[in-house]
């Protein structure tokens, strides 16, 4: 039996869709444990890009089931247009199922996700405006609607209009605005679409735990990173779900005990997208850099992402929180080029050097970084395929990350393509 997990360990973006369809031949079930279409994850093969924002990354392997797990939140609308854009390119293999317990987004969510950003005005979270966090919210206040209930259309009603006459009240009483939801409307748009959903919809609990049983290899992948996890990350500049690795039990339904091996996913640099600290941020001409050559543009909203150099405080501290086994390193490439390549290692902070802190936004927010400075490797590395032919300034700033933060560099990211990898010997043994 295997059981990998595979997360992001920063604010999200790290690559994690190309390492999730890389590893996905390998894997019997692929699942998608959390999240919504807030996240965007991308995939370059064959000279063809793929961009999903709710299919789990593996989705091209027909011969591959893939979940979307009770841990999601589901944009009906959105995932049809995915699972269209599959079909009409002859690439839909009919290789998804739905768990039940997944919550819907529903249209009320993204206009009041709408609202409360323009009502915070300078204190807004910076968020996707996707619905997530109200759809999120209203699972916690057991007013949402899952997808299991798809099949069952009188319960769907009762709930659905329960929903939306609280809805349309505080949309009229907090926002003073006049727009107001129809039940029938939205229960009318819910049956269309179950017609293609419903057959798909299956208990995420029995699938997961099926395969685990017969001994078959199941990998899950997370959405965004540990740094946006509601519990763990910068709060409140956070999502609505748990984006660490522990969030895979959480959205599937498998045990602790069954995960076999947790592999972290980072950037060479670091990117963040919406408000919040960022203690490493760089502004000027180097961040340019970063951005353009690393095409960081959100996948689902299209914003530009804040860069900055690697913070290997912040990582230390997600690999944690993961329990990683092993870190894979991604866009490695982007750093081609630059005279010297620097990493933040330490903070200084009112006075005094830390190599670990809280990650709230009030502390990060008074912390000055300490940076290792590195040669540059010239490049570019996208053609190389054998860790043996690394430039050495390369294979030297990889050690030096592996040794601090203490988990095995196993998966190096040379470019986009499925193929620009390579497989390290880590030199720090676990």
């Amino acid at each position: 039996m295997t059981v990998v997990v595979i997360v992001g360990s920063q604010w999200g973006d790290e690559g994690k869709g190309k390492l999730t369809h890389y590893l996905g031949p390998q894997f019997d079930l692929v699942v998608r444990f959390q999240g919504g279409s807030n996240a965007g994850h991308t995939v370059k093969t064959g000279g063809e890009t793929y961009r999903f924002n709710l299919l789990p990354s593996a989705i091209l392997y027909c011969e591959h089931t893939c979940l979307m797990a009770d841990g999601m939140v589901v944009n009906l609308t959105r995932l049809l247009s995915e699972i269209k854009f599959l079909q009409e390119r002859g690439l839909w293999g009919d290789n998804l199922r739905i768990g039940s317990h997944a919550h819907l987004v529903m249209p009320y969510h993204i206009f009041l996700e709408e609202l409360e950003e323009e009502r915070l005005g300078g204190r807004a979270i910076g968020t996707t405006k996707q619905g997530i966090g109200p759809c999120y919210a209203d699972k916690a206040a057991r007013l949402g609607i899952q997808v299991g209930d798809l099949l069952h259309p009188p319960a769907l009603k009762e709930r659905l209009a329960t929903a939306v006459e609280f809805k349309n009240a505080l949309i009229r009483g907090v926002y003073n605005r006049d727009e107001t939801y129809s039940v029938d409307k939205i229960y009318d748009e819910l049956m269309r679409a179950g017609e293609t959903i419903g057959p798909l919809v299956v208990s995420s609990v029995e699938m997961v735990r099926g395969y685990i049983d017969e001994g078959r290899a199941v990998l899950c992948e997370g959405a965004q990173g540990a740094l946006l996890d509601i519990d763990y990350g910068t709060y409140p500049f956070v999502t609505s779900s748990h984006t660490v690795a522990a969030g895979a039990c959480l959205g599937t339904g498998i045990s602790v005990n069954d995960i076999t091996k947790v592999i972290g996913v980072s950037k060479a640099y670091t990117t963040r997208v919406g408000n919040g600290a960022f203690p490493s941020e760089l502004t000027g001409e180097i961040g340019d850099h970063l951005r353009e050559k690393g095409l960081e543009y959100g996948t689902t909203t299209g914003r530009p992402r804040r860069c900055g150099w690697l913070d290997l405080v912040l990582l230390r501290y997600t690999l944690k929180i993961h329990g990683c086994t092993e870190l894979a390193l991604t866009k490695i490439d982007v750093l081609d080029g630059l005279e010297t390549v620097k990493v933040v290692n330490a903070y200084r902070r009112n006075g005094d050097v830390l190599t670990a802190t809280e990650v709230s936004n009030e502390q990060l927010s008074q912390c000055e970084p300490v940076y290792e400075e590195f040669d540059g490797w010239g490049g570019p590395v996208s053609g190389l395929r054998a860790e043996e032919d690394l430039p050495p300034q390369l294979a030297q700033f990889v050690d030096f990350i592996e040794r601090e933060v203490g988990v095995p560099v196993r998966m190096l990211s040379l470019g986009p393509d499925h193929d620009e990898t390579i497989w390290r010997t880590p030199k720090l043994k676990q």
